[in-house]
C-alpha cells in the first residue's frame, strides 16, 4: 500500500506552503466525485453549485460544450533563453533537458515554437461556451488563456506531489483514496504499484480542483457529450497518464481526446520525427488506436508505426492488451528511438524469432504507471491498409498482472 497522511491527521496550518485556502474542504467522494471504476454512479457535474454574482448582482451560467486540457505545454519554449546559455551537461542537470539524442534540444525547441503559434491561435479563435483547463505551463499561455477565456480559463492551484494534494483537499480525500486502492487489489488480485496510487490520485485531486474553480464561476458542463481535448507535453509522459486519467476522475463518457500533432513528444527522436497517418481510432474498452509514418532516414526508413493507449482509466479499471493477427513475419516491436526490441537487447534479428504473425500488444497508461504502450512497425513489405485493417480487428483484453 502506499504510503499516504493519515486521513486523522491535521490540516497543514497556514503558510505551510500547501493550498489549503482555496479548495473546498472536506472532500465528500459520495456526493460529489467519481470513483476510480468504470461504471460508477456518482458524477462531480450532477452536483449542486453555488454560482457568484457578476459585476452587475446577476449570475453568469454557461454550459461548456467543449473543454481543452493543457498539460504542461511550452515547456521547452519558456527555458528556451536559459538553454541558450548552458552547455549539453547544464541543459540535463538542471531541467532534464539535455540532447538525449544528437540534436533533440533544438528539435525540441523547434517543435514548441511551432506549437506555440497552434496553441495561440486555438484559444485566440475558442468558442464562448469553450473552457480551457491548465495543469502548470508556459506562464505567456496561462496569462493569454485568461486574458482572452476569462474565467472560462482555470488553473490548477495544486502541486504535483500526491501527499501534498492529500493535505490540501483533507482526510476525507485521503480515506475514499485508500478504499478505492483497497478496491483496486481486490479486483485486479494483487498489490497496486505506488506510481499508479500517485498517477490517479494526482489527476483526481487536479480534476476536483479544476472542476471547482469552474464551478465557482457558474460553468459546468454534461460529462455525456462534453469533447474534452488535450495539449502539451510529453507524448508517452504527462500528456498521456493526466488525460487518461482525469476523464475517468471527472466522469466523462468517452476519453480525452489526445492530439499527437497538439504534444511534444520530448522523449522520442522517432516519434519526434513521424507524421500521424491515424489517431484516436476507437477500439474497445475505450482504448485508442495511433499510426505514425516515421521518417525515411534511418534506423526506420518511412516504416510505419503504431502504438495502442487507453482511454478512460481509474486506480480499479484493469489495464488491457490487444491480442492481433498480422500477416506472417510482417510486423516487429520497436523502441521509442526506432530500433527493433531484439536489436536494442543486443540480438540478431532473426525474422523467425522476432518478426510477428500473432503479436500481444499493450495499451499504454502514461510513463507515471507501470503500463507501457507497445509499439509495433510494420515491414516496408506491409501496406499501410494491410497493417491498419489488421491493427483494427484485434481483441482487447485484459491485460495479465506482472506481464511486461
Amino acid at each position: 500500500m502506499m504510503d499516504l497522511p493519515d486521513p486523522a491527521g491535521n490540516r497543514p496550518a497556514a503558510g505551510s506552503g500547501f493550498l489549503t485556502a482555496r479548495v473546498a474542504s472536506p472532500f465528500v467522494l459520495s456526493d460529489r466525485w467519481h470513483t476510480g471504476r468504470a461504471g460508477s454512479s456518482h458524477c462531480p457535474i450532477r452536483s449542486a453549485i453555488d454560482r457568484k454574482p457578476d459585476s452587475y448582482g446577476t449570475f453568469i451560467h454557461l454550459e461548456l460544450k467543449r473543454l481543452y486540457l493543457c498539460v504542461h505545454a511550452l515547456s521547452w519554449n519558456y527555458r528556451e533563453a536559459e538553454l541558450a546559455d548552458l552547455d549539453d551537461a547544464g541543459r540535463e542537470s538542471r531541467f532534464g533537458m539535455g540532447d538525449h539524442w544528437p540534436g533533440r534540444a533544438e528539435q525540441c525547441l523547434a517543435l514548441d515554437r511551432r506549437l506555440r503559434q497552434s496553441h495561440f491561435e486555438l484559444i485566440r479563435s475558442a468558442a464562448p461556451d469553450d473552457g480551457f483547463l491548465i495543469l502548470e505551463s508556459n506562464p505567456d499561455l496561462v496569462e493569454f488563456a485568461r486574458d482572452h477565456l476569462g474565467d472560462r480559463c482555470v488553473v490548477c492551484r495544486l502541486p504535483n506531489n500526491l501527499e501534498q494534494c492529500c493535505q490540501a483537499l483533507g482526510p476525507a480525500f485521503t480515506a475514499e483514496l485508500r478504499k478505492e486502492e483497497s478496491l483496486a487489489r481486490e479486483i485486479r488480485g494483487g498489490p497496486v504499484a505506488a506510481v499508479e496510487v500517485s498517477a490517479w490520485g494526482r489527476s483526481k485531486a487536479w480534476a476536483f480542483d479544476l472542476l471547482s474553480q469552474l464551478n465557482d464561476h457558474g460553468h459546468t458542463f454534461d460529462p455525456a457529450t462534453v469533447q474534452v481535448l488535450a495539449l502539451g507535453e510529453n507524448w508517452v509522459g504527462c500528456g498521456a497518464t493526466f488525460p487518461i486519467h482525469m476523464g475517468r476522475a471527472l466522469g466523462l463518457s468517452r476519453p480525452i481526446r489526445r492530439r499527437f500533432d497538439w504534444i511534444n513528444p520530448d522523449w522520442s527522436p522517432m516519434l519526434m520525427q513521424s507524421e500521424v497517418v491515424d489517431q484516436d481510432l476507437e477500439m474497445a474498452e475505450h482504448v485508442r488506436l495511433f499510426i505514425h509514418k516515421t521518417a525515411e532516414a534511418g534506423p526506420t526508413y518511412g516504416r510505419y508505426v503504431a502504438q495502442f493507449w487507453e482511454g478512460l482509466r481509474g486506480l480499479a479499471d484493469p489495464p488491457h492488451s490487444v491480442e492481433l493477427e498480422f500477416p506472417p513475419r510482417s510486423v516487429t516491436e520497436c523502441d521509442l528511438i526506432g530500433w527493433p526490441a531484439c536489436r536494442a537487447r543486443g540480438l540478431i534479428e532473426y525474422p523467425h524469432h522476432h518478426f510477428h504473425g500473432p503479436m500481444t500488444m499493450h495499451a499504454g497508461c502514461g510513463a507515471h504507471t507501470t503500463h507501457h504502450a507497445t509499439l509495433a512497425m510494420a515491414s516496408s513489405e506491409l501496406p499501410l491498409e494491410e497493417f491498419r485493417t489488421a491493427l483494427l480487428a484485434g481483441r482487447v483484453v485484459v491485460k495479465r498482472e506482472g506481464e511486461a
